[in-house]
């Protein structure tokens, strides 16, 4: 018994260096906590699950629980979801693979695959160690009674609740019962290894089959390359043409097309302002349209013609092109109309709108000030904030034009040392990634293959060989940092989890044993859960994935790579290592170093005293949060609550109603495989959390193939990657087992005080050893299947894609025809409207160019395919209003084209032609959206913005403002790129 004044040292020791022994040795798993902890945990599953079948079919249901039934493209929609339960379960169970790779992609396809893998490990486990082990932990075991001490001195076990049903439940005299435990520990390493194994390959047979499957052959991601670190000597698309031409046929140079990327922030820099000043002034604009509107209803509906006339007056001082006597440069023009809408006299709108103080700059424009800079000198003046945020909109795009033009020149955007190279197969591109390109290490490379330009980090398409080192570097520094501070508040919950035992074992915290039982029971079980689930899932993937970006990563793909590297291995030390040992950073950290071969005995005394804290979190993680999966309280709470009371530009409404969530791979595979990971742990030590690991996975499988089918769709897809690097991480969960099984073995002592379990730790040590052998040789073997395609694969895959893509006359040939040589077949396949680009390569200003001409005209033919389709909805108070408004929006996207066969032969080339170079180069001009108004006054604004040329467009087409001054969208926004849907078939 620790004294008064060891045991009153302070807050700190105890929270930084764990709970002292004394409260270890009495740690026991609290039954009235636990069985509160499952009853809340089913509550909260309860409501989520009828609130779920409750909503799911009305107009907000219908936008959260089955967006991909209306907003998405033909081709991706599904049926909509069973009313039934049973019906809708059963639909769950019926979704094939294919249909899963179509809807969400391999990713998704595989997450799905990844869960059912760990089922199909835990399940079996469950029912035998269960069944054997449990027994042999409970009867005659140490229980609560009393025992003679190596001292001579009367004690008892104190082992209580559910820890007789587990590892330290085994009486000394009974220690033979250890070999039960060593045979189900080589049944839980051997089983799972061999499925991780079957997994594996599986994998890799998927992978190859999607990679190598005419539509996805047909992409130019599949046949493009991305080399970085290029030396000065090869940035050019020559010198690149005459290296990488050695594998295309008769290195035939007009196969190839090559992208050198460029350094274009400072035009970034530009576009990102124009989006926020265009931002700005649709949140102006509709907050005049909504005072006027309100006025106006408050004085009875306006009439028109005094609406027009008032609004209109100014049309009369905007000169006419064909009768001014001189033409005036573009910023003549902007200047003014920034004078005349500056005037007061005839525009009504200006009682509405505030003022904003600006200051003439040395290049003659206007930018905003304020008072509190009353020591920069120069001229003032006020001014109507709707007639500067106009002005300098048509500023900006008047410069971004002109930059636009000069898009080659060296001096403004120099080249970068990355480029893209586009081959004319798929095995040219995965051939070029994998060989060396350089004699020199490190140069060119690392590369990239697959890669898909929505998916492109542009910002990182300079990173040096050392500047990766050294953003790494920081990243590990910064990554160390989170560790430590995380393990504070870490430690402490882990700590409150056995809040109980502090009570009685802490002299400061002896005022808590006159709480009732139910009080520490709710903090030390849901409430420690349920703050440790916040605490790791909603701050740090967002933080990983920082990092993720800071290392380098080039494209989102390789992102989510590194995301859930960073976040597995974050949720592993401090989720279950860290709280497993119930001591802070400060103590082990200390102890590992001084002596690591105390590692096993660290383990042993801490990780069996910590079941508590893992069973109630198993039992919010399996209850809680697969039922907030499926219920999504966030976007409900978001959509129905949080928007309201913002101020909803259309732009805005049509981002919340057509965005579909997508989902962060790194979060959710590295979630699944910690729990994996803490399941394999306490498998041996504690069979019981097999059953809540199982009944985790179980949930978890029925509600993201829901969300996965039914909600949500998939932007970044790293083909499988993620699940490969998931089966990797359970190793961790391997090796943790059986090192903590070493030392409990080592730990085990007879009623002689001897080691009773020598043979079974040495027969550990070996298993460990045989382990690492067989991880190593396993990826040794199947590592360069992971990544890049064999050429045994290609035969098989020209003849797929020439039974696919043939015309029905070409499959009726004769038999010599039908056994023409692969390349034949492969120069028919290129003839495809889909399939690679003709003639020589230009430069970046004229490709740019064409691709900028090319989306205007598709977006005309777009508007004219979506008016045909649109008519808006007269005032209405019947029920289905919103469901009618929803599938007009449905319709509108369904008219945007989502193949590239959609697209003119013109049109096409030109989107290809530029698919790899910045999109920054091709941003269309903006517009801005503002809704149709009863009292006229969208139009009138119209009107008045003319007097900016081109370099400043209005639009209220698809946006109306309703009676209640809330606005409607039917359509996307008007200056949304024609071309967005194409992005998943590049």
């Amino acid at each position: 018994m620790a004294t008064s004044n060891s045991t009153s040292n302070g807050t700190l020791e105890t929270f930084f260096g764990g709970p002292p022994a004394d409260v270890k040795a009495q740690a026991g798993i609290q039954l009235r906590a636990f069985v509160l902890n499952i009853a809340v945990s089913l509550g909260l599953f309860a409501f989520e699950i009828i609130a779920f079948f409750l909503l799911k079919s009305s107009a907000i249901g219908r936008r959260i629980y089955q967006p991909k039934t209306y907003l998405v493209q033909d081709r991706l929609r599904v049926e909509a979801v069973p009313a039934s339960p049973v019906k809708w379960l059963r639909r769950i169970f019926q979704i094939r693979d294919e249909e899963l790779v179509l809807k969400c992609g391999l990713d998704g396809y595989f997450f799905i695959r990844l869960l059912r893998a760990i089922i199909i490990i835990f399940v079996p486990l469950m029912a035998v160690l269960v069944t054997v082990l449990l027994p042999i932990n409970y009867n005659q075991g140490k229980g609560n009674r009393l025992h003679t001490t190596a001292g001579g001195r009367r004690d008892r076990w104190g082992v209580s609740g559910l820890d007789t049903l587990s590892w330290q439940n085994i009486d000394p005299a009974k220690t033979n019962r250890y070999w039960a435990h060593l045979v189900c520990a080589l049944l839980v390493i051997t089983w799972s290894l061999w499925r991780m194994y079957r997994e594996k390959v599986n994998f890799i047979d998927v992978r190859q089959r999607f990679l190598t499957s005419p539509e996805h052959r047909l992409k130019a991601s599949a046949r493009t390359v991305l080399i970085t670190n290029i030396p000065t000597e090869y940035r050019s698309k020559e010198a690149l043409e005459a290296l990488y031409d050695v594998f295309v046929d008769n290195d035939d140079r007009s196969k190839l097309t090559v992208w050198v990327n460029r350094d274009y922030s400072s035009l970034r820099a530009l576009v990102a302002r124009r989006r926020s000043l265009r931002h700005g002034l649709e949140k102006e604009e509709l907050k005049i349209l909504r005072r006027v509107n309100k006025d106006h209803r408050k004085d009875g509906e306006p009439r028109a013609s005094e609406s027009s006339v008032t609004h209109t007056s100014q049309d009369s001082q905007v000169p006419n092109g064909e009768s001014t006597p001189k033409i005036k440069t573009d910023e003549e023009s902007i200047s003014s109309a920034f004078e005349e809408d500056c005037d007061q006299a005839p525009q009504l709108w200006h009682k509405y709108s505030s003022q904003v103080s600006l200051l003439r700059g040395k290049d003659g424009s206007w930018k905003p000030t304020s008072i509190f800079r009353f020591w920069v000198r120069g001229e003032r003046r006020k001014a109507p904030k709707i007639a500067w945020l106009r002005t300098e909109i048509a500023r900006l795009t008047v410069q971004i034009d002109g930059l636009l033009l000069k898009l080659d020149d060296e001096e403004l955007f120099k080249k970068q040392n990355s480029a893209f190279i586009q081959f004319d197969r798929q095995m040219a591109a995965h051939m070029a990634c994998s060989l060396v390109s350089h004699n020199k290490a490190g140069r060119m490379s690392p590369r990239f293959v697959e890669v898909a330009p929505h998916e492109i980090i542009w910002p990182n398409m300079d990173v040096t060989s050392f500047g990766r080192f050294v953003r790494t570097c920081i990243a590990l520094l910064i990554f160390a940092a989170m560790l430590f501070l995380w393990g504070i508040p870490t430690t402490i919950l882990g700590s409150l989890s056995q809040l109980g035992s502090l009570s009685y074992s802490v002299s400061w915290l002896h005022w808590l044993q006159k709480w009732p039982d139910w009080i520490i029971g709710l903090i030390s079980g849901p409430l420690v859960s349920i703050l440790l689930a916040l605490l790791i899932q909603l701050v740090v993937p967002a933080l990983a994935r920082k990092l993720a970006v800071l290392v380098g990563s080039p494209t989102r793909s390789k992102r989510e790579v590194s995301t859930q590297n960073f976040y597995f291995t974050f949720l592993f030390i401090e989720l279950v290592l860290l709280t497993a040992l119930s001591s802070g950073v400060v103590k082990i950290v200390p102890q590992i170093i001084n002596n690591p071969i105390n590692i096993p005995t660290i383990l042993a005394t801490s990780i069996p005293t910590s079941a508590n804290y893992f069973f109630n979190y198993l039992v919010v993680q399996s209850l809680g949060f697969s039922g907030s999966v499926l219920f999504q309280y966030l976007r409900v709470l978001y959509i129905t609550t949080i928007w309201p009371w913002f101020t909803q530009t259309p732009r805005e409404e049509a981002w919340l109603q057509t965005t579909i969530p997508h989902q962060m791979w790194g979060n959710v595979y590295s979630l699944s495989t910690n729990f994996a990971a803490i399941g394999l742990i306490f498998s041996v030590i504690s069979p019981l959390m097999l059953v809540f690991v199982s009944l985790t996975f179980s949930l978890f499988w029925v509600a993201y193939r829901h969300n996965y089918y039914y909600v949500q769709r998939n932007k970044v897809d790293t083909h499988g990657l993620l699940f490969n690097n998931a089966i990797s991480q359970l190793f961790a969960g391997i090796y943790v087992l059986e090192i903590a099984l070493i030392g409990l073995f080592l730990l085990v002592r007879d009623l002689q005080n001897n080691v009773a379990c020598k043979s079974q730790a040495i027969i550990m040590i070996v298993v460990l050893i045989l382990t690492a052998v067989f991880h190593f040789v396993v990826e040794r073997h199947l590592q360069p299947l992971y990544e890049f395609l064999p050429v045994t694969l290609e035969d098989s895959a020209v003849d797929a894609e020439r039974r696919a893509f043939l015309s029905h006359d070409e499959n009726q040939t004769s038999p010599e025809e039908e056994c023409r040589s692969s390349n034949d077949v492969r120069e028919k396949a290129l003839e495809r409207p889909d399939r690679g680009l003709t003639g020589r390569p230009k430069s970046v200003s004229v490709t740019a160019d064409q691709a900028r001409s090319a989306l205007t005209k598709l977006r005309k033919e777009t508007a004219i395919r979506v008016a045909n389709i649109q008519a808006h909805l007269p005032e209405s108070t019947h029920k289905s209003r919103r469901r009618e408004v929803a599938d007009q929006l449905g319709a509108a996207i369904a008219g945007f084209p989502d193949e590239l066969t959609d697209l003119s032969p013109e049109e096409r080339e030109a989107q290809l032609r530029a698919a790899f170079q910045d999109p920054v180069t091709r941003e269309p001009p903006p517009v801005i959206w503002i809704p149709q108004d009863a009292s006229g006054i969208s139009e009138d604004a119209i009107r008045q913005s003319k007097k900016y040329r081109r370099y400043l467009q209005y639009s209220n087409a698809g946006a109306f403002l309703t009676a209640r001054n809330k606005c409607e969208i039917t359509q996307p926004a008007p200056d949304t790129r024609p071309d967005w849907l194409l992005d998943w078939v590049l």
